[in-house]
């Protein structure tokens, strides 16, 4: 073995006692959780950006139904079984993708809830496939696989479908039975 050799394997080996001893030493200050210098490296670590706090959901319900009003401080739902709930909200009640003032009567939501206090509101989605029928500037029909028919507005899309295109849409229902397409995929017929 060289000298350069035994220098470089010295070295290698005084860098890495002292990135285990940091590691060592960094688990013994907090004991109960990972290393801080797992959690600076590694996503999911604590305090994930983007994340909800786990603890902060912790015990909290989820509500499914449809927007009856939004005022100022307060969410009223109509949930699926007919009950009404009315639940708070403040400037940490988020709205995925919007705005809490942007809710509108009759839209479909499941919001998570703690304490009577509305964490989080979600826009339900409707994923349906078919074919289109009766094309009319922003409005279609989309027969579904079970024969059921669905109005279709397509204000939203940029390219229009023909009359018997084969469809996937993706999009919310806002009263209660037309889909506002926001994806419109073509599928192979």
């Amino acid at each position: 073995m060289s000298k350069k050799s035994a220098w470089a394997g010295a070295v290698v080996a005084a860098v890495g006692l002292t990135v285990g001893g940091i590691a060592v030493a960094t688990a013994a200050d907090n004991p109960d959780g990972p290393p801080a210098a797992f959690a600076e490296r590694h996503p999911g670590g604590p305090g994930k950006p983007g994340r909800p706090d786990k603890a902060k959901l912790k015990d909290s319900t989820l509500v499914v139904g449809r927007v009856k009003s939004v005022e100022s401080g307060k969410l009223t739902i109509t949930k699926d079984d007919g009950s009404e709930v009315s639940l708070t909200t403040d400037g940490s009640t988020k709205l995925r993708g919007g705005d809490l003032a942007g809710l509108k009567a009759d839209q479909r939501v499941t919001v998570r809830v703690k304490d009577g206090k509305a964490l989080n509101v979600a826009l339900a989605k409707a994923h349906e496939q078919g074919t289109i029928k009766d094309v009319n500037g922003n409005n279609a029909t989309l027969i579904q696989v079970d024969g059921l028919q669905t109005p279709l507005d397509l204000s939203s899309v940029s390219e229009k479908p023909k009359n018997g295109d084969l469809v996937a849409v993706t999009g919310t229902v806002s009263d209660g039975k037309t889909i506002k397409v926001e994806q419109l995929r073509q599928l192979p017929k």
